[in-house]
């Protein structure tokens, strides 16, 4: 009896072990998938709410080290004063769609440029394998055409310079992307043409490009041509005019250029011309 009794002592004692280290197992599992789930929220919240940056230079926002020996170079450019209106051209150069943004931006530059800068941001996916480190919707040509593109607005001298590029480029829309056709466009613009064809065929354009694609991604835009001005949706054009509350003509954007412009230097006479709606949110001028 001594002996069968110690024997279910140790196994009722064994029991109680087994059943302790169980739920000792299970609260860890349990503390372990809450940790997770916490990481988890946490990381979402921060890339969800992550500010999309205003009026800075591309290469700032990512930290490419390529890039950033960029910046020091185009914080000497004297256009690039940070207190213009900095419109933002979401586009592909080979699409109809952003010719013909470029084209109602013509006017809107003729007009207004000493107060307003322009960045391309070129939409394509990045792809470290392709050609030219992204893929573009209309093929190679186009990932060639943005890069001369970027470099043409890099280098320009001024910004109706570069918009006379621009549309010299969009008038031969077929070559876009022939180095013949940007070279001859260039010259005509009044570009320094040696610095274009360094950037257009080396390390800088394509460094230009990949920044101009990711900073596409980085304000989740994809629809070329998408028109922000100031880091804000302002207009898009696909097929047809759209989300564009304050309508989309050349006066219409220069109307509100004119009322975002808070800087130093007197606003353009032009501006004068327009009241600014309750979009424009400034009448003081």
């Amino acid at each position: 009896m001594d002996e069968t009794a110690n024997l279910l002592g140790q196994s009722s004692a064994a029991q109680t072990r087994k059943a302790r280290y169980a739920g000792f197992g299970i609260r860890r599992l349990a503390a372990t998938v809450a940790v997770a789930v916490v990481l988890v929220f946490v990381f979402t919240a921060m890339a969800i709410l992550r500010p999309w940056p205003h009026s800075t230079h591309p290469a700032l926002r990512h930290g490419d080290k390529e890039a950033k020996n960029i910046v020091g170079e185009f914080k000497s450019d004297p256009t690039a004063k940070s207190e213009k209106v900095l419109v933002e051209l979401f586009v592909m150069s080979r699409c109809p769609d952003a010719v013909k943004v470029e084209e109602v931006f013509s006017s809107v530059v003729t007009s207004v440029h000493s107060i307003m800068d322009v960045q391309l941001n070129f939409i394509a996916a990045l792809n470290p394998n392709a050609t030219f480190g992204a893929d573009c919707k209309h093929g190679d040509n186009e990932c060639r055409g943005n890069i001369d593109e970027l470099c043409a607005l890099r280098h320009r001298p001024d910004l109706p310079s570069f918009w006379r590029f621009l549309l010299c480029l969009n008038g031969h829309f077929e070559d876009i992307g022939s180095g013949d056709l940007s070279l001859k466009c260039a010259s005509g613009a009044g570009l320094d043409t040696a610095a274009f064809l360094a950037c257009s065929t080396q390390n800088e354009g394509r460094s230009l490009f990949k920044q101009s694609a990711e900073n596409a991604q980085f304000a989740r835009v994809s629809t070329s041509a998408t028109v922000f001005i100031n880091g804000k949706p302002r207009c898009v054009e696909d097929g047809e005019w759209y989300d564009c509350p304050g309508g989309h003509a050349p006066g219409d954007f220069i109307r509100d250029i004119c009322a975002a412009y808070k800087g130093s230097t007197p606003r353009p006479s032009i501006c004068a011309q327009y009241k600014p709606t309750t979009l424009s949110g400034d009448d003081n001028y």
